[in-house]
């Protein structure tokens, strides 16, 4: 399978790229077969653009931004707890 060719082009869209692993230290692969790579952008300064990216590109069968679903965001921080309304 081409699970190399995704991770070069989720870093060229500037992931960093961390295969996700069992305990035993194998690849971890979905009941359907699919590998599971977590990355991480830091701050997104786009967003749609970035899910329209990853939606489009063949083998990459999904991702976790779940762009405008949440009315309501609670972020805990070393500054404590905010609580972020979506602007309406």
């Amino acid at each position: 399978f081409g699970w190399r060719p995704q991770v070069i082009y989720l870093e060229s869209l500037g992931a960093e790229v961390i295969p996700r692993r069992t305990d035993e230290g194998a690849l971890f692969g979905t009941d359907q077969g699919n590998l599971i790579v977590d990355c991480h952008f830091g701050p997104i300064s786009d967003p749609n653009w970035l899910a329209d990216k990853l939606k489009r590109r063949a083998g990459i069968v999904e991702h976790g931004l779940f762009l405008g679903l949440a009315t309501d965001v609670i972020v805990a921080g070393v500054n404590g707890i905010r609580h972020l309304r979506r602007a309406e």
